[in-house]
């Protein structure tokens, strides 16, 4: 029975990730998204240059706060999800 449990608590620890991976997920899709845009705009657009480096330094943070998100939301020691 204690096998049981202890599988039953492991798994729920793992759904708890997997549902906080998912929100994570769904927060970096937003970045990316807002990322496209920008790009989008300045195809589109006849911007300055000064313009330009202040989208291209919009892209560079939410590019960053994307790494920092993927890499913290899938943290792993010894093959188990913190």
């Amino acid at each position: 029975m204690k096998e049981k449990e202890e599988l039953i608590k492991e798994l729920e620890h793992e759904l708890q990730w997997v549902k906080y991976r998912q929100k994570m997920l769904d927060i970096i899709e937003e970045k990316l998204l807002k990322m496209k845009e920008i790009t989008e705009l300045t195809k589109q657009s006849n911007i300055t240059l000064y313009e330009l480096e202040a989208l291209n330094t919009k892209i560079n943070n939410l590019a960053e706060q994307v790494r920092a998100l993927d890499g913290e939301s899938k943290i792993m020691k010894d093959d188990k999800i913190l």
